[in-house]
């Protein structure tokens, strides 16, 4: 399954938004369409593939309750929670002022979605979430192991199931 998104091409910073058509996006073999695609310095971090979908299935199996999202990207995960009567709220935290600018007009949301613009790794939560998925590519930690590790000790206590895009 494909997601599709209306966000149109822009750079900001570092960052751009770009509308690819191809059949091999992030190395990866998807059907030949048009893709919508966030880079950060010329590095491809968000895709709306056939690939990501299912690289967020445990999110989509999980999602209930109160969603706490990292990373805005390009609004991937937005409809589909919106779309899920299970989930009550999503809040997502996004660390990069050029994203927002870029995506949050442009992405799905309604009354049940709150962004923060914020750093997931020093932000502090004030309540309990049913669901936290850490969905961030840029790290200041080294390795994505490590990485999750981090996020996973600091929101275990905050969150009753916790998912990454990469294993821990």
């Amino acid at each position: 399954m494909k997601l599709t998104f209306d966000i149109p091409e822009a750079i900001n910073g570092n960052f751009e938004i770009k509308k690819i058509t191809s059949d091999n996006i992030a190395n990866k073999n998807e059907p030949l369409d048009t893709y919508t695609v966030l880079y950060k310095d010329n590095q491809g971090i968000m895709q709306d593939t056939t690939h990501e979908y299912i690289e967020h299935q445990p999110l989509w199996d999980n999602a209930t309750g109160d969603v706490l999202i990292a990373g805005l990207g390009i609004g991937f995960v937005n409809q589909k929670l919106i779309d899920n009567k299970n989930v009550t709220s999503v809040t997502i935290i996004e660390k990069h002022k050029e994203v927002i600018d870029m995506v949050w007009s442009h992405c799905p949301k309604d009354d049940s979605i709150i962004l923060i613009h914020d750093d997931i790794i020093t932000w502090n939560p004030i309540r309990k979430y049913n669901v936290g998925w850490f969905d961030t590519w840029l790290t200041e930690c080294g390795d994505y192991s490590n990485y999750n590790k981090i996020l996973y000790n600091k929101y275990e206590k905050h969150c009753e199931w916790i998912g990454f895009w990469t294993s821990v």
